[in-house]
């Protein structure tokens, strides 16, 4: 069916629907990196006018899909591998020591909070769930690190949340469904042993809990996303 006739034949509203057609094209790598995104060329395609694949592409630039270049319009990001491990290595330095400064500022009430996001997360396995999951890991980290009162250290890691394309990294794992359960598994058990750490008040094993989790999940960058290993092995020396 093409994705004209599903546009049709569909009785959501039209921007969810082009937005979903765009999101899955970029995903799979019909859409490829760097590729512009053209409302009236995508508004043909799809047989809608252009006021759906507007809002469509705003979402996709909120998610991190796309980016919007002033005065050109909308293209889908472009990361090199060298540029995603680059990301992860600056976030495995400075999360890690963001953790360390939380530690002993972090409050019963965050802990609390931190333990209902690891519990909501605990069931969300599925395709359809991977929006939320991706939200509930993004809030667990940042929740941390805004806990060191570190301003200038948090608009960093804010940053460069914002720059990751986390989103491939999840919808990746997802068609690999052999590994998928223990990827998703041991993604929780990590935020556990970092949880913990933090209730203990152990300054040092959170940050050693924190930075093995981002090395981890450089080895999965390398599997899902096709990333030469040779490049991510500049994570196993810090």
């Amino acid at each position: 069916m093409s994705n004209q006739l599903k546009l049709i034949q569909s009785h959501r509203p039209l921007a969810d629907v082009a937005f979903e057609s765009l999101r899955g094209s970029i995903i799979d790598g019909r859409l490829k990196p760097g590729q512009w995104l053209r409302q009236e060329t995508l508004a043909q395609e799809l047989g809608v006018s252009q006021m759906p694949i507007r809002e469509a592409l705003k979402r996709l630039v909120a998610e991190g899909l796309a980016e919007l270049i002033p005065y050109k319009g909308v293209k889908v990001v472009e990361f090199s591998p060298e540029d995603i491990v680059d990301i992860c290595t600056t976030r495995l330095v400075l999360e890690g020591l963001a953790v360390r400064f939380a530690t002993p500022f972090i409050t019963p009430e965050t802990l609390e909070r931190l333990k209902e996001n690891l519990k909501e997360a605990e069931g969300y396995t599925e395709q359809d769930h991977m929006a939320r999951r991706r939200e509930l890991n993004t809030e667990f980290h940042l929740s941390i690190c805004r806990a060191s009162g570190r301003q200038y250290l948090v608009r960093l890691l804010e940053a460069l949340w914002s720059w990751f394309p986390s989103v491939m990294l999840y919808e990746g794992m997802f068609r690999q469904k052999e590994v998928l359960p223990a990827r998703l598994e041991r993604e929780l058990q990590e935020h556990w042993a970092i949880l913990e750490a933090l209730e203990r008040q152990d300054a040092e094993q959170a940050e050693e809990e924190t930075r093995s989790h981002i090395q981890n999940l450089s080895h999965e960058l390398t599997e899902v996303l096709g990333i030469p290993k040779e490049v991510v092995e500049t994570l196993e020396t810090l």
